[in-house]
């Protein structure tokens, strides 16, 4: 090597010695009293110049998750130096600086390990605490995660309280170290950011510094290889057809070439060790950062990879120019390459870091949104009028589905549906011998996925047509002590063929909740309907039959329409009973129950009066009318038994019990006639026209208007 190579040797190791220099620590003036390991410590925390700076949102962020992880409302992160606490972002109330002297996490941050404290207020380190005993807070819980440096010093705490007594578990405990690791990483990101720019600002003036070196290297261009021999920054130089023409021993041993190897050797284990930086393209000649100097003038911050066979890969910054000699013509390049093996490995690290918190926060996020929805759910299946439609309503909202079907059993062992919701209006039913997909998932005792529902032996194809559906699946609503309250169907139209993991598990849930409720509904929807009616025979009783006579009357009173009202009786019933036994009589009054409903429109009331006596309403019917259906009624007196019945018509102004005192008394008539006959009121003088056996029926159609009626019925 000649003179000039020297110089331009010089500039390069004058470059990466400069791009190495470290910034002056921050000078702490420490007190009298301040012990050497108490000085390293605060001159740590100066370090990363965090004291009375304002907090970015990545702190804040990784604060409120420590809060959430603990499942409390308050957390703190807190720098503690020399005099003071300083809260650097809270969450769940308004930081500020406080005393050490007064500080819970100055006791014991330093020790590395994390503080638990179920309740302060019994711990005698703190029971006097201002923090404790009201003067600046009143906290109970307390947990506290010591913040240690790479270097091991401690910086403060990520604190996590609450004003009632509390405690973690080991996971919770174990994330919350785990945060305030990730807190560190960050605090470590910053300063090395910010060292990287003062590095910068450094090499600038290095920069400088070189030109005067420059200058001056006539005089110690001898001392130029022996810095060669020595820097740990690797070093290259080729000439102008791009050849090496010298690589300093670190860049040998980073090659991979033997130091003592020719020049030649050495290119060729070179050509083989270099890739881009994402260490997998390798670099042909021409994009090595020596041959890019000499095409292009000069290179900064080239980062490549070097992997050698048999030697460990290490990534280095290149920074490089072209040397030109005193006319101007090319003389060659240098490079220099700095190793930033270990820098990059921390930055992946901290990488990886924050992409995992992200990760768990979008998970948290996702998992309180769906337990959200569930409670929600919940609280509107408690409060739903009817909680059939709103637990499908429910199932379809939390899994996306376009409808949801509830079939519940009926006593033959068939399932009939209950209600439903995004599902065309027709009726769904599937008899106990059919293919059900929803008894076959209660049978197995859980949830039953069906990806392609026209490949399912046990499913109904016709149902499924009519459905216009692809994918379902059935979740059994069961008791406890498996007692089937139903089957709840979430189903799609299109295709599906797989589920998200969350899915199953909601609508078990889901089901859970709904089994219960259902069951309540429909026992108190069965308690209402056994409170208005007769026992024996499923009649209304008395109860129904007041409020059922008293809205006839008031709709006949407001539309003036007629209204009959008629009291039956069972002749001779008491003999009938003691000939036949009370089992028999009981069989008389069930089956006639059942003859006269058959006779009777769905707007007629016929309730159980009392006994063997029956009371009927028959709106939209005059007295005639009710002639006509009475004698149907007796047409069909059971067991070869027959009846008397008193019939009176509705006048405005009276009231019900009026109206059944006029037909009692019609029928009290019937009876002293010698029954098996019908009797309608008249007013007085004028004389009864009793029936004393059904009279033939008319044709549907045929005869008078009150023929009419009375086949319609």
């Amino acid at each position: 090597m000649d003179k000039e190579d020297w110089l331009a040797v010089a500039e390069a190791v004058i470059e990466a010695e400069a791009a190495e220099l470290e910034p002056a620590a921050v000078e702490v003036v420490p007190s009298p009293a301040t012990t050497p390991s108490e000085l390293a410590r605060v001159a740590a925390l100066h370090e990363y110049r965090l004291l009375d700076a304002p907090a970015d949102d990545e702190l804040t962020a990784v604060v409120r998750a420590a809060a959430v992880v603990a499942g409390v409302p308050h957390a703190t992160l807190n720098l503690i130096d020399e005099n003071r606490q300083c809260q650097l972002t809270t969450v769940g109330f308004e930081g500020a600086d406080s005393a050490r002297g007064d500080s819970m996490c100055a006791l014991h941050f330093e020790s590395g390990e994390l503080v638990h404290v179920p309740d302060a207020s019994c711990d005698p380190r703190y029971v006097h605490n201002p923090w404790v005993d009201g003067r600046l807070a009143s906290v109970r819980f307390y947990a506290s995660a010591p913040l240690m440096s790479p270097t091991g010093h401690a910086l403060g705490s990520l604190c996590v309280f609450d004003t009632v007594p509390g405690q973690l578990n080991e996971v919770q405990m174990s994330v919350l170290e785990d945060l305030a690791g990730v807190l560190v990483g960050l605090f470590e990101r910053r300063r090395q950011a910010r060292l990287a720019a003062e590095q910068a600002e450094q090499t600038a003036e290095a920069r400088e510094l070189a030109v005067l070196a420059m200058n001056e290297a006539e005089a110690r261009w001898e001392l130029s290889e022996v810095v060669a021999d020595t820097v740990d920054v690797g070093l290259a130089v080729a000439g102008p057809d791009g050849h090496l023409t010298m690589l300093n021993p670190t860049a040998r041993a980073w090659y991979g070439a033997d130091v003592d190897a020719d020049l030649t050797s050495a290119e060729r284990a070179r050509a083989k060790a270099l890739f881009a930086a994402d260490g997998v393209t390798a670099l042909g000649p021409e994009e090595t950062p020596l041959h890019r100097a000499l095409r292009e003038g000069s290179v900064q911050g080239m980062e490549i990879v070097l992997a050698p066979a048999g030697l460990p890969r290490r990534t280095v910054v290149c920074t490089g120019r072209l040397m030109r000699r005193s006319d101007g013509t090319p003389l060659g390049a240098v490079v220099a390459m700095t190793d930033v093996t270990a820098a990059r490995t921390r930055e992946a690290a901290l990488t990886q870091a924050h992409d995992a918190l992200a990760e768990a926060h979008a998970e948290l996020a996702e998992h309180t949104a769906r337990v959200e929805a569930l409670a929600q759910a919940s609280r509107i299946l408690v409060t739903a009028e009817d909680p059939h439609e709103a637990v499908c309503e429910a199932a379809r909202n939390l899994t996306g589905a376009d409808g949801a079907c509830l079939l519940q059993p009926g006593p033959d062992g068939s399932f009939v549906a209950t209600a439903s919701v995004g599902l065309p209006a027709v009726p769904v039913a599937v008899g106990a011998d059919e293919p059900s997909l929803a008894a076959t998932a209660v049978k197995l005792g859980e949830a039953l996925f069906v990806p392609d529902i026209a490949a399912h032996p046990r499913a109904s194809q016709q149902l499924a047509r009519q459905l216009g559906i692809a994918s379902c699946v059935w979740q059994p609503v069961v008791l406890t002590g498996n007692r089937t309250v139903g089957a709840l169907g979430v189903l799609w139209r299109e295709r599906r063929d797989d589920l998200p993991a969350h899915v199953l598990p909601m609508l078990q849930t889901l089901s859970g909740e709904a089994a219960h409720v259902i069951e309540r509904a429909d026992l108190l929807a069965r308690l209402a309907e056994a409170a208005e009616r007769d026992p024996l025979t499923g009649l209304a009783n008395r109860r129904r039959w007041d409020e059922a006579v008293a809205a006839e009357i008031h709709r006949a009173e407001r539309s003036g329409a007629p209204l009959t009202l008629a009291l039956l009786d069972l002749d001779h019933f008491k003999r009938y009973n003691d000939t036949h036994g009370h089992l028999a009589g009981d069989a008389l009054l069930r089956d006639f129950a059942a003859a006269a409903t058959s006779c009777l429109r769905t707007i007629d009331t016929l309730a159980r009066w009392g006994g063997e006596e029956f009371v009927l309403a028959l709106p939209g019917c005059t007295a005639a009318d009710a002639r006509t259906v009475v004698e149907r009624i007796r047409a069909v007196v059971p067991h070869g038994q027959t009846c008397t019945v008193g019939i009176a018509e509705w006048t405005s102004g009276l009231q019900a019990d009026e109206v059944v005192d006029r037909a009692d008394a019609a029928l009290y008539r019937g009876k002293q006639a010698g029954r098996d006959t019908t009797v309608l009121h008249t007013a007085p003088g004028v004389p009864l026209q009793p029936e004393t056996a059904p009279q033939a029926l008319s044709a549907p159609g045929a005869g008078s208007e009150v023929g009419s009626v009375a086949t319609a019925r």
